[in-house]
């Protein structure tokens, strides 16, 4: 149904409690919207506010046709320093700190205009932005190009780099599947545990197996960073209880996944992840360091690979990064971009001679 832009309007939250029942609205809007993630969910935008939010300013648009929901802006205002002083920057919630690994505008498809709208809301705030920094946005995302028309057509410049890959395994070929799930490696490494001792796949059932779970999930994560030069993000006391709360708010609605792989009854490996829209979401994976040389990461992959494909899910998804091993299972390769709109005319030409140095110097 085509939605006239003018009979679309618009209301800015500033808090989550401005709009009693919004949960509902906001979930059954992604209902219509099949391209959309964890991510995007309610309880998802909420979980990271309560664990970041404090040093932030949230600014959640919402687009109407009559009474009806049609699009959300899940937006949030940083300050930054910039080339004039600190300025206020705006950002999708959940993108700053990687967080949310895709971010995006939620929209009808049936209503188009709705982009239209939010966008229209953004450029007319009372408190103008000195930069327009919507990171972790999915290339294929509809509305990245119509992002793009609609602030070319007022006359503001913006640009697009490329950030990330997403590698993807598309499931539904049963052969090719179970071929990813059985590379040599794989089996290789699963052999050397099944043949030393107990080996064991387990799908926590509970909220409350999986919070016993949590702390050997943060020690073992810190340990297998702690020899490289990005430690472990699980020092971070607030980290933690966004895992925690992740906890106990996605897992009742089934989206969160967490699982263990256990050697002779103790945790070999663990992955934090979520299963949402027959859709596996590969999060945050860890093992025990002291078996490293096995490759329990592996072994972890097999077990997951192999679930997925038992459960006929439509897609095992490594989200972003360009490590190796995720290229090694993949059948499709996506990409986050970065679309950025300055607010004055100099940091535009610093920020896109800045892109197109890094894309010289790209590795091919």
């Amino acid at each position: 149904m085509k939605v006239d832009t003018a009979r679309v309007h618009t209301i800015r939250l500033e808090s989550w409690k401005d709009l009693p029942g919004l949960e509902s609205a906001w979930n059954g809007l992604l209902d219509s919207s099949p391209g959309h993630s964890v991510f995007q969910t309610f309880p998802w935008h909420v979980c990271w506010w309560k664990a970041f939010g404090d040093s932030h300013e949230l600014l959640v648009i919402l687009a109407y046709a009559g009474s009806r929901l049609v699009g959300i802006a899940p937006m949030m205002i940083t300050r930054e320093k910039g080339l004039i002083g600190q300025g206020r920057h705006l950002h999708f919630i959940g993108s700053i700190n990687g967080a949310s690994d895709y971010c995006d505008f939620i929209t009808d498809p049936g209503v188009p205009e709705a982009l239209d709208a939010l966008l229209r809301e953004i450029c007319i705030g009372s408190k103008p932005f000195c930069r327009i920094d919507l990171s972790h946005f999915p290339s294929h995302s509809p509305n990245q190009t119509r992002t793009l028309k609609f602030f070319g057509h007022r006359g503001i410049r913006a640009f697009v780099e490329s950030r990330v890959d997403a590698p993807v395994r598309i499931l539904g070929d049963a052969g090719a599947d179970l071929k990813a799930a059985n590379k040599s490696s794989l089996k290789r490494h699963t052999s050397f545990f099944r043949k030393s001792g107990e080996l064991h796949f387990h799908r926590c059932e509970s909220e409350e197996e999986i919070l016993g779970y949590l702390e050997q999930f943060f020690e073992q994560h810190k340990s297998r960073w702690a020899p490289t030069a990005s430690p472990s993000q699980f020092f971070d006391p607030d980290q933690r209880g966004f895992y925690r709360e992740l906890v106990r708010e996605l897992f009742p609605r089934g989206w969160l996944r967490f699982d263990a792989v256990l050697f002779n009854g103790e945790p070999l490996a663990f992955h934090f992840g979520f299963e949402y829209r027959r859709r596996f979401i590969w999060y945050k994976p860890t093992f025990d360091v002291r078996f490293a040389s096995r490759s329990p990461g592996e072994v972890l992959i097999k077990f997951l690979l192999e679930d997925a494909i038992k459960r006929k899910l439509e897609e095992f998804d490594f989200t972003v990064g360009s490590e190796s091993f995720k290229y090694r299972f993949a059948n499709q390769v996506r990409s986050n971009n970065r679309l950025i709109a300055p607010g004055s005319a100099s940091d535009y030409w610093i920020l896109r001679s800045k892109s197109m140095l890094k894309n010289i110097l790209k590795p091919a």
